[in-house]
């Protein structure tokens, strides 16, 4: 990575072949907002952090991996009403006072101009009608697409998505930082948590249920750590079977854990359907070509950008990234 950016950034160590490439648009340009000093502003002297990283990474990622096709997904509803439904807690520590996802303004201001960038480079863009970014990744590729013969690899920083490895999709974690990027197929998601490994990863589903995700306002269920739920899913399976053991004495299982299990199993199963991607089987909803073939660059659009953000060095090194996609 070049220029002044603080974006830690080094080889993953693990090589595919990657067919499309799909990123978590949101979850990348918030690590760099993070990650990137807010002394990096704008020619008004507004932070422009985020749009900064969130090149830089980007553009790290195509010239790893190579991919012959992209495709950006984005919420089109961050905290979709389904899931409020299921479990009215969800997310709901995040919400603003007007209604959005509470965030530093700094961040709000440069969401669109990332859009805007995207749009500009003719960057395919996902996203499910009441659905997150998380789902339009858990349908990519999409059924029917041509996306060579290469593995679809998926850019995330969020754990939930690690469920969705399987043979021909890897997850690309970043949660732990660029430096401690890994690449995750189903057999490391089994590692990671301590289950015996699949023919892909949705098990992770089960457990990330049982542990809970207290940022998503999913409290899992009461006295079951890491390990205890690793030990559930690894003796019965999906919640379903759990739950069934649970409710059946003659199955060996601490009293408490028991107790707690069948007293919890509302919520269990609520909570199963808010964090199993796919399950609605929805198809993402596509500005441009399924198999992430980028449209022509807004030429005229793009200086526009660089003018009002003062990022040449930035947006000119991801329009190098992406030339080879073309």
């Amino acid at each position: 990575m070049s220029g002044s950016s603080n974006v830690d950034a080094q080889d993953s160590g693990e090589h595919v072949d990657c067919g499309l490439m799909g990123l978590d648009t949101a979850g990348l340009y918030f690590r760099a907002f993070h990650a990137v000093p807010d002394k990096i502003t704008d020619p008004s002297g507004a932070p422009i952090n985020a749009v900064r990283g969130f090149c830089d990474m980007t553009a790290e990622f195509l010239r790893e991996y190579r991919p012959s096709g992209l495709v950006a997904a984005r919420d089109e509803n961050w905290r979709p009403r389904w899931r409020v439904d299921l479990v009215p807690e969800y997310k709901a520590a995040r919400v603003g006072e007007d209604g959005a996802e509470d965030a530093p303004e700094a961040l709000h201001a440069q969401v669109p101009l990332v859009w805007e960038l995207l749009d500009a480079l003719g960057v395919p863009v996902g996203a499910i009608a009441d659905g997150e970014a998380d789902d339009v990744l858990a349908a990519l590729p999409i059924a029917g697409a041509e996306v060579g013969t290469g593995q679809t690899v998926i850019v995330t920083g969020d754990r939930d998505l690690l469920q969705i490895a399987r043979s021909d999709r890897r997850v690309l974690y970043i949660g732990a930082g660029m430096k401690k990027r890994k690449l995750y197929g189903p057999a490391d998601v089994a590692e990671r948590i301590g289950i015996p490994a699949g023919e892909d990863a949705r098990l992770y589903a089960d457990y990330a249920v049982l542990v809970g995700d207290a940022s998503d306002g999913l409290p899992g269920v009461a006295g079951i750590g890491a390990k205890g739920a690793a030990k559930l899913v690894t003796e019965h399976g999906d919640v379903e079977g759990i739950l069934a053991a649970a409710a059946d004495e003659s199955v060996a299982m601490p009293a408490r854990q028991r107790t707690n299990l069948l007293y919890s199993a509302e919520y269990v199963r609520a909570a199963k359907q808010i964090v199993a991607l796919g399950a609605r089987d929805a198809e993402p909803e596509l500005v441009g070509a399924a198999d992430g073939s980028l449209g022509p660059v807004d030429s005229a659009a793009l200086e526009r950008l660089i003018e009002r953000t003062g990022q040449e060095r930035a947006i000119g090194n991801l329009v190098e990234a992406l030339e080879p996609l073309r």
